[in-house]
């Protein structure tokens, strides 16, 4: 049978002949004929559904491929087809410049692409020569006050980061472990919150609670890309970004660090090669194990939990041997080994992990939960908001409030709507229904100590900056239009059931109506109008993809074509793709 030049898969003949302007005399095969196209002249009229369809042909065979084990040079050729596409430079340049939030923000040269013919210009230019810029470093502040190092690559590098992590996301979404759910398409925070709830809902459990110390910091170059075992040149190209540069300053004051070690926040590419670092630990914790042991990692967190408390010791020296040819160490102040229903050694019971609170409480038999037995247990798991992250977040309404001392009232239930409506939607998936209520509570005091300051008198604060419509909402309801401007209290969000993951599932494995159906699961605004997203087929309006996890997803209000449609039409909503949305404004 004949092979691709390009890829060495089996050609498909019938398939290739059917495709337009792809007549190779049956030299290649169908995901390589698809990469054959022709540069458009404008980006407002490149058809972005043929772009993503033949990208995602090609990490769809990668995936399989790589789950298949033993076609590391099969798969080298098909990220090197990839690579060289001009859909896949096109799709990279759109998500850097288009769709990415951090699209204004320049890199060392002062760059952005913002127009239709510059972000075709770059696309057109994006070529993976090994070669990189010096990284901006931008310093965040974090929740415990310390500063954060944020590396910004130039727009040109972003796009490259970009592109070759389409290249080797499929091959490592194929190989990373059942419960690593950090930085992957489709997994979540609450996938990870359930895992540890689950544990912990038939039995109470000895736990390590792990802090790796600065893991993007201190990744090992060498170890990183030997794991890797990529072709040379994504491996050169890899080699050059992680040993650019580091300028404090703007390109005339020159003044630049060199990098060793570590792999800088803020790059597109970094929480790929991290996770990458990590692949491995949850394997090699159980191997070693000599009871039953569970890990559960997100990222650079991750909790061990057993019913041995010997097993849970083991695991902590078995971790500390795993991170150390990688660079990395446990960092012990913050690494605790505890119980979690009762107190050992002096560790309070319970543990904290991704913002949640876990712990088992005692209770007599008659208010215990059954387990998969079907027998009444004495305890009952609870898993709460953590009294760090809502201590962040009161702080956080604080500062909200005082910068508002002045502004209208408008503005200030804007402000605060943000906040709230953002962690409530993180929590809901939680026992939070007394946290909420606490929060509220604190909300009130702060805010009625705000109005009466600012009226200067109770009474006035109460007639011109609360409601009473709705219990105290601070706000107002207008009887002229009905308009309604009140705060949304942290009690009105709904607590949702979260469904996990389904094991060994992944965007490129074909099943995108899966991660579809999940979208509304996962975010209150689109579960609103669930049943929008439902007629829709879980479909963008315009282009009719699939909408998948990594997509920017926007409502498109539908104004009717003519003055006499106005009165018998009425306004339509759309889900759509935000580059869709973008398209149809822009005509």
């Amino acid at each position: 049978m004949d092979t691709c030049n390009v890829c060495h898969m089996p050609t498909c003949g019938a398939e290739v002949d059917n495709l337009k302007n792809c007549r190779v005399n049956n030299t290649l095969c169908l995901c390589c004929c698809m990469l054959k196209s022709n540069i458009p002249k404008e980006w407002n009229k490149i058809r972005w559904p043929e772009v993503e369809q033949k990208v995602y042909y090609l990490q769809s065979k990668i995936f399989k491929l790589s789950k298949e084990g033993n076609n590391g040079f099969k798969i080298w050729n098909l990220q090197k087809s990839l690579i060289k596409c001009m859909e896949a430079r096109l799709l990279s340049t759109r998500k850097v410049t288009q769709d990415n939030r951090g699209k204004a923000t320049a890199g060392v040269d002062g760059v952005t692409v913002n127009t239709g013919a510059s972000r075709l210009q770059l696309a057109k230019e994006l070529i993976i020569d090994g070669s990189a810029c010096p990284v901006k470093r931008v310093w965040i502040t974090k929740a415990n006050g310390n500063l954060r190092p944020l590396g910004v690559p130039t727009i040109k590098d972003r796009a490259k980061q970009s592109l070759i992590k389409m290249a080797l996301e499929p091959e490592w979404e194929a190989r990373f472990e059942p419960n690593s759910y950090g930085f992957r398409p489709g997994y979540s925070c609450a996938d990870a919150k359930w895992a540890v709830t689950r544990q912990i809902q038939g039995s109470s459990k000895y736990f390590l609670d792990a802090d790796i110390q600065g893991c993007f910091d201190n990744i090992s170059h060498i170890y990183l890309l030997e794991k890797l075992q990529t072709s040379p040149m994504i491996a050169s190209q890899i080699r050059s970004w992680l040993k650019a540069e580091i300028m404090e300053k703007p390109m005339k004051e020159h003044e630049e660090f060199e990098n060793l070690k570590g792999t800088p926040q803020g790059s597109i590419i970094s929480p790929l090669l991290a996770n990458v670092a990590l692949h491995g630990m949850e394997t090699y914790l159980m191997e070693k194990a000599q009871d039953k042991i569970k890990v559960i990692r997100y990222a650079d967190d991750f909790v061990v939990l057993s019913s041995s408390i010997k097993a849970i010791k083991d695991s902590m020296v078995n971790a500390t041997e795993f991170l150390k040819p990688i660079g990395l160490n446990l960092n012990m102040e913050k690494t605790r080994i505890g119980h979690s229903m009762s107190v050992y050694e002096n560790q309070s019971a319970g543990f904290d992990f991704l913002g949640f609170h876990f712990r088992n409480y005692k209770t007599s038999v008659h208010r215990g939960v059954k387990s998969t037995q079907g027998k009444k247990q004495t305890f009952r798991q609870r898993t709460i908001p953590s009294r760090k992250a809502v201590k962040s977040h009161l702080n956080a309404l604080k500062a909200s409030v005082r910068s508002h001392k002045v502004a209208p009232l408008e503005s200030v239930v804007s402000a605060l709507s943000a906040k709230t409506t953002g962690w409530t939607n993180y929590f809901c998936i939680s026992n939070c229904q007394k946290t909420f209520s606490y929060i509220d509570y604190r909300l009130w005091k702060i805010l009625w100590k705000w109005s009466v300051k600012r009226h200067k008198g109770s009474k006035r604060a109460a007639l011109r900056s609360w409601s009473t419509a709705n219990r105290w909402s601070l706000g107002y309801v207008r009887e002229t239009d009905g308009l309604n401007i009140l705060l949304k209290r942290h009690d009105q969000t709904k607590i949702r059931n979260h469904i996990k993951i389904r094991q060994g599932a992944s965007i490129y494995d074909g099943h995108l109506i899966y991660f579809a159906k999940r979208l509304s699961r996962g975010n209150l605004r689109l579960e609103r109008l669930n049943r929008l997203l439902k007629s829709q087929d879980y479909r963008c309006k315009i282009c009719g993809l699939v909408f998948c996890p990594t997509d920017i997803i926007e409502l498109h209000h539908v104004v009717p074509k003519s003055p006499g449609q106005e009165e018998k039409t009425k306004q339509q909503l759309q889900w759509v793709h935000g580059h869709c949305h973008d398209q149809v404004h822009s005509t």
